[in-house]
């Protein structure tokens, strides 16, 4: 092995280890629940776990839980059974995460120097973006199912690359196999099945794609038979928030017709733009913001033009992946900061092409210097957003601002109610986590929230749909919506609810007898 080969070699490692370093640090001691989705990835691990099967053991009757695929629970409940003590074990399952971040790099490099055709340094410098920053350590660092995702995804990405070209109705069968699978991590997964469907009849193998669709569709189906079957467990209020993503999404469409579709697409395109400008942005200043954009844009539509001639699975599966991204009503940031390595792999592809642009006309090297100018930019606001981010710990700061919140719900719960009640709370997930009494959410969740909060009268009477739904002893209302609604319910006559109590930034009511609507 020459010492060239030594060099080159060492390069992924140091990714890989940079990946892990990071993700440890941005490790804290912060409860569950700050993201509300990850008290549900471990109320479900803990079911797994324990032999209850896939259920939500926070509701009374802990009916079926058909809102989030098995995969990351399924994970979570191998680490509790090795480490049943709760919340001890909270520890261990974000060190896993934070390790699963090694991979990601690994392969994020791979992708770039195999792929792209990139040098060992460049490909460092793409893993490392798409692991050591602020978007993957904020992810990494809660209880989320995005970073097991992405460390599968991009395996899958660089084998799909190479056996679409291949061929060969074995492999599609394997290939169909992991993109079920990968399916049961995150439901975003599903556009994979017609982006390998798509390149195989680019590549003209229709024989492979019907089987690699149909594959992954049979290792999908049982989890969508699941949710079909089980659907209607959930009282008609919680399956919104608690049930089938498709039937939430449908019944949006319902209600809203066109125009929700519509202001949900622009509000979603409005929404990531802001997230491109924060992520690229040299300073906080509208300017530098503008550029930073604009630069992103440019970068990404050089990069599309190699991944289509390098990438074809990688390029049609981020279209579609974005597609479903601004037609769905629900904040992107997650979902865009979910893919960060696929994003910094394009960006890099669209400086590497400015950079080693050639031409001497002068539209050639207008092209080639504005090319070189955003990768500048890019590079600049990059640096820029990370160093303030670690200066300041961003990832934590949803856990700093929800974190106290929480914690002043659970000490009331454990100091005043009885182990058999129910409570209606804000942080249902984390209430039932750290004090084993069941709890419920106070509303009801619809697609058409999205686009707009409720009239005082709407959220009034979403929160008396679950009072009479779940007949909870107790009501936690602590954000002014919750709190107005709470007032309103407490001023019928008769009363649904009474006040009781107070906890700090909130007020605790009680459900007064057995209401009937």
């Amino acid at each position: 092995m020459t010492l060239g080969d030594r060099y080159s070699r060492a390069f992924p490692v140091i990714a890989v280890v940079l990946a892990v370093l990071a993700g440890v640090h941005a490790v804290s001691a912060l409860p569950v629940g700050v993201f509300y989705d990850d008290a549900f990835y471990v109320i479900l691990g803990k079911s797994l776990a324990g032999g209850s099967g896939f259920r939500y053991l926070n509701l009374p009757g802990a009916p079926a839980a058909t809102h989030y695929p098995p995969g990351y629970p399924a994970l979570l409940a191998v680490l509790w059974r090795a480490m049943p003590q709760f919340p001890e074990n909270i520890a261990l399952f974000k060190l896993v995460n934070a390790f699963l971040l090694g991979p990601v790099a690994l392969c994020a490099f791979l992708f770039a120097r195999r792929r792209l055709d990139m040098t060992p340094p460049i490909a460092c410098c793409v893993a490392v973006s798409s692991t050591v920053t602020i978007p993957a350590l904020l992810l990494s660092s809660n209880l989320l199912s995005e970073t097991l995702f992405l460390a599968l995804l991009l395996p899958l990405l660089i084998i799909a690359e190479r056996e679409c070209e291949r061929g060969g109705l074995a492999r599609s069968v394997l290939l169909g196999v992991a993109v079920g699978l990968l399916c049961l991590v995150r439901t975003h997964a599903v556009v994979l099945i017609p982006t390998i469907a798509g390149v195989y009849l680019m590549n003209r193998r229709a024989r492979e794609a019907a089987v690699s669709t149909v594959v992954a569709m049979l290792v999908y189906l049982p989890w969508l038979i699941w949710v079909q079957r089980h659907g209607a467990e959930l009282p008609l209020p919680l399956r919104g928030g608690y049930g089938s993503y498709a039937a939430w999404f449908v019944e949006g469409l319902q209600t809203g017709g066109v125009g929700f579709l519509v202001g949900t697409v622009w509000q979603n395109l409005v929404t990531t733009v802001a997230i491109v400008a924060r992520s690229f942005s040299i300073v906080d200043h509208p300017a530098f913001a503008a550029a930073a954009v604009m630069s992103a844009l440019l970068l990404c539509a050089a990069g599309c033009a190699v991944f289509a001639r390098r990438a074809r699975v990688t390029l049609l599966f981020i279209a579609l992946y974005m597609l479903l991204l601004v037609i769905w009503p629900f904040s992107p940031l997650r979902f865009v900061w979910g893919v960060w390595s696929l994003v910094m792999s394009l960006l890099a592809a669209g400086a590497l092409y400015f950079i080693h642009a050639s031409g001497v006309s002068n539209v050639q090297r207008v092209w080639r210097l504005a090319g070189q100018t955003a990768t500048a930019l890019v590079i600049l606001g990059t640096l820029s957003f990370n160093v303030r981010g670690y200066r300041n710990a961003w990832w934590e700061d949803v856990g700093h601002s929800i974190g106290p919140r929480i914690q002043l719900q659970l000490q009331w719960v454990a100091a005043r109610t009885r182990p058999d009640d129910v409570l209606a709370s804000e942080d249902e997930g984390a209430v039932y986590l750290y004090t084993g009494r069941r709890a419920v959410p106070v509303t009801t969740f619809t697609a058409t929230q999205y686009l707009g909060t409720r009239s005082s009268a709407e959220n009034t009477h979403a929160m008396s749909q679950i009072m009479f739904a779940l007949h909870p002893n107790y009501v936690i209302a602590r954000a002014p919506l919750t709190r107005n609604a709470a007032a309103m319910l407490a001023a019928t006559n008769p009363p649904l609810l009474v006040l009781v109590d107070t906890v700090p930034g909130g007020l605790v009511y009680r459900l007064r007898g057995e209401q009937r609507p």
